[in-house]
């Protein structure tokens, strides 16, 4: 799961700064989200997983009530640093790396205790196209069916139309998530199996999706990825806020064209402006070019990355 760390300093421009090097340093590890009010970074803990605030001092008067397991208090003073209780103390007039550094020495030694089991072989594919497709769902169950006279493949489905008034699927996923009650156990109650695939079916209204945010839905999908499979192929809709994040975590990207290949380029131009964003990680897949062979090379593809 992706942990949500808190930003916000007096000087927006630090803490703009702040994020913008810690996403390049620990962005694949850590999501890091700048705020510049006080009532607005308060009502975002409160209504998400935060596991830490990076704050400045001059804030320190105003965080009792703030829902978050950890404060790194920002100091011009001292360049010691400092503990108590939840908050560390730490010295801002240094790189930020050295901050960065010390937050990720902590988290590591907290999450070690607790670690679960995490299938770090498994690949996380997201199929994802800005233009509509219409049988871009039973192309991801056909490469999938392919795929799994060799390796163990997952679908999951994040289409918010395609399970509509389903009882099994990911809106149970998503109601365990907003209590706290995820568990292996649960996730394999919400898996389906059809014609050999296993399959995790949308959400069963598609207002399911407002309750969590797009880095809710990214920590979901990392914990599904921890079932013990070789492959998770998401299906994603056309949405990229919803996608945003888990564009950031897929092993990788597998863009969906068709015909309008100016949309592609323009998807395409804005993704590789993004900084902690690795471009390397998409792949192109025709849908005009659908037949047994040209799924049976795409197939062979994925098998060699996964192999590296």
């Amino acid at each position: 799961m992706k942990e949500i760390i808190m930003v916000m300093d007096d000087d927006p421009v630090y803490s703009k700064k702040f994020c913008n090097q810690a996403n390049k340093l620990y962005g694949k590890k850590y999501t890091f989200l700048t705020f510049a009010n006080l009532k607005l970074m308060r009502k975002y803990a409160e209504e998400n997983k935060v596991e830490s605030l990076v704050v400045n001092e001059n804030f320190i008067e105003n965080l009792d009530d703030v829902k978050v397991k950890s404060f790194y208090i920002l100091n011009e003073k001292d360049r010691k640093l400092r503990r108590e209780g939840k908050k560390t103390y730490v010295y801002k007039l240094q790189n930020v790396k050295l901050i960065l550094d010390v937050i990720d020495s902590d988290l590591n030694k907290k999450f070690e205790k607790n670690k679960g089991k995490v299938n770090e072989e498994c690949k996380m594919l997201l199929y994802y196209s800005p233009q509509y497709i219409k049988n871009k769902y039973e192309i991801v169950k056909r490469l999938a069916k392919l795929m799994s006279k060799k390796k163990k493949v997952l679908v999951l489905d994040i289409d918010e139309f395609s399970n509509y008034k389903g009882n099994v699927g990911l809106s149970n996923i998503i109601f365990d998530y907003k209590e706290d009650m995820i568990s292996e156990e649960k996730l394999k109650k919400e898996i389906i199996t059809e014609k050999d695939i296993d399959f995790i079916k949308s959400v069963t209204y598609p207002e399911d999706f407002n309750v969590i945010s797009n880095i809710d839905l990214a920590n979901i999908v990392q914990e599904i990825v921890k079932l013990g499979y070789d492959f998770v192929f998401v299906n994603a809709d056309m949405s990229f806020i919803k996608c945003q994040y888990l564009l950031l975590d897929a092993d990788g990207v597998v863009i969906m064209k068709d015909k309008d290949k100016e949309i592609i380029d323009m998807f395409k131009a804005y993704v590789k402006t993004e900084n902690h964003f690795d471009y390397k990680k998409i792949t192109e897949f025709d849908v005009g070019k659908v037949d047994k062979v040209y799924l049976s090379a795409f197939c062979k593809y994925l098998l060699k990355s996964k192999e590296n």
